[in-house]
């Protein structure tokens, strides 16, 4: 990735979690959490099994494609917000990434299966 600018997307969130009390209509600068699908193994950001030394992010161009998608939703929430971090989950068929996001960077959990797992659960659990 030498060149983010590379990443050029409208911003059509697929799903937006808010604060109880907040508006109805999608509102990127209210919203607590993004959350984004894909059907299909061939759109997966993520490396499934990133070994030493090697990248997490896929080296596919859909899965680039949709590497910028999610992050270029996280700029333009963080640059609506006054926040240090942000949370966006990434839904890809049966499996899920919870990816923690700040202005240096991401911290990417590895991806589980959420129907049997309950990582997803748990993390919604604490954050509200």
């Amino acid at each position: 990735m030498k060149n983010c600018s590379l990443f050029t997307f409208n911003v059509k969130l697929d799903v937006c979690v808010y604060a109880n009390g907040t508006s109805h209509g999608c509102d990127i600068s209210k919203s607590e959490v993004i959350i984004e699908f894909k059907w299909t193994d061939g759109h997966d950001a993520f490396s499934k099994n990133p070994a030493v030394n090697k990248p997490i992010v896929s080296q596919t161009d859909n899965g680039f494609n949709t590497l910028g998608q999610i992050t270029s939703y996280t700029v333009t929430q963080l640059g609506a917000q006054y926040r240090t971090h942000a949370f966006s989950v990434f839904i890809i068929h049966n499996r899920a990434h919870i990816i923690r996001w700040d202005r240096e960077g991401a911290i990417i959990m590895n991806s589980f299966d959420y129907c049997h797992e309950p990582h997803l659960a748990d993390f919604f659990h604490c954050f509200t």
